[in-house]
């Protein structure tokens, strides 16, 4: 799916090195993830959707850290191509955003933990994106362009991720995991014999957790997934079998 604006990337080098440009028009993906992880995941889902004879209305996707509705989206591209799933986001404001442009969408307020709990504390940083249970995750991204930092901290409801997963088991087609800090641990107590879906993104946190990259690696390459896709910010598997 491309965006109806060109491809600058083209226009500039061409430019820079006196060239002619093509004749016809280049135009830039769509894309609303961090950094193009929306068009990774289009492309791996829309071969499985072709071997499998499926249309972009029966893609299920479960969002876990889902944020802004559409900016840093992981899921937002899909969901114009009319997928729908489940968007965990425990942030009121971003909550009522997402009630406000994703009506397609289930949304759980809620946090998600390895296992079940009824609350937990929400750190909730200056730049949404941040906002973690770890205060030292938030921290760590220091002045972060002048919105670095703790604006408050919130109760909110919590929930583990197989009480979350289990109802939906058979249907998830990409799981998505972005909880600043918490997603090794999170794809770790994932019941793996139950819970199954055909792609999973997560953050590693290198930054703040020295090899968690290759941690997830391991782990899930022993669960019978392979590494798809590295981008600067997340991981990408898809399963084997």
């Amino acid at each position: 799916m491309f965006s109806e604006f060109e491809n600058e990337c083209i226009n500039r080098e061409v430019k820079r090195l006196n060239l002619p440009n093509s004749r016809i028009k280049h135009f830039a993906p769509a894309s609303y993830a961090q950094a193009g992880e929306d068009v990774i995941l289009e492309g791996i889902l829309a071969a499985k959707l072709c071997k499998s004879q499926r249309s972009w209305e029966s893609v299920f996707y479960v969002e876990i850290g889902a944020n802004h509705p559409i900016s840093t989206s992981n899921t937002y591209l899909m969901y114009q191509r009319s997928a729908q799933g489940v968007l965990v986001e425990p942030n009121p404001e971003l909550g009522a955003l997402i009630r406000a442009v994703r009506p397609r969408d289930v949304l759980v307020p809620s946090v998600v933990l390895p296992a079940p709990q009824a609350s937990a504390t929400l750190f909730i940083g200056n730049a949404h994106e941040l906002s973690s249970l770890d205060e030292a995750h938030i921290k760590s991204f220091g002045d972060f362009d002048g919105v670095g930092g703790v604006r408050e901290h919130i109760e909110v409801t919590a929930v583990g991720i197989n009480e979350l997963l289990i109802p939906y088991a058979n249907q998830i087609d990409f799981l998505s995991i972005d909880c600043e800090g918490l997603d090794y641990d999170l794809v770790e107590a994932i019941d793996h014999e139950r819970i199954k879906p055909a792609v999973i993104q997560c953050e590693p946190s290198e930054h703040f957790l020295d090899g968690n990259t290759a941690r997830i690696i391991n782990l899930m390459e022993s669960r019978a997934y392979r590494l798809a896709a590295i981008t600067d910010i997340n991981v990408i598997f898809e399963r084997l079998s």
